[in-house]
């Protein structure tokens, strides 16, 4: 996944069609027409309408979280992106060698280093971006959360709406007028 429209076209797909093989699983499973072509699907022949039901569930119980990692690592992929390609554009100007090294490592750090101290750039520019930037670390957190296996104190939830609209709102934010619609 390329782009955050991607990542959600993603989680909607996923959630959608989980829903209906759970819901097909306890409502028709048992009546489906196994004498023919069904019958004979190796895949399918040997499930039983309980276990779609419970691998449903369990898919279902665990998406969300996953929906808000997978946003927030398309997300992330993003802005390291654009601010890596604004910043190369600046670089090629510079003619000082000092400057050329010190964008040069600032590059290196923008590429592998904290993502937190990248979003920390846009703090300080008013209140309403240093608001929106507290809602991405809330995501970024949270994603941290479920990426490192759950095993400390669980941070304020997010749900995958409230992630992909707050990390949309930041990408348009970064994005300036110039390429608003």
């Amino acid at each position: 996944m390329i782009t955050l429209d991607d990542a959600w076209r993603w989680y909607e797909t996923t959630r959608t069609h989980t829903q209906a093989f759970g819901r097909l699983g306890s409502k028709h499973w048992d009546a489906l027409p196994w004498d023919g072509q069904l019958g004979s699907d190796d895949k399918l022949r040997n499930l039983e309408s309980d276990t779609i039901v419970e691998g449903a569930a369990f898919c279902l119980k665990h998406l969300d979280d996953f929906a808000v990692l997978v946003l927030f690592s398309v997300f992330e992929s993003v802005v390291r992106d654009r601010i890596l390609s604004e910043v190369q554009d600046e670089r090629v100007r510079l003619r000082h060698s000092m400057l050329v090294r010190i964008v040069d490592e600032a590059v290196q750090d923008m590429e592998h280093g904290s993502f937190s101290r990248l979003l920390d750039v846009f703090k300080g520019r008013g209140k309403e971006l240093d608001g929106l930037v507290e809602e991405v670390n809330q995501v970024r957190r949270y994603r941290n959360w479920v990426a490192h296996g759950r095993r400390t104190a669980r941070p304020d939830a997010v749900d995958p709406r409230a992630a992909f609209d707050r990390l949309r709102r930041f990408l348009q934010e970064l994005a300036g007028p110039k390429d608003q619609p």
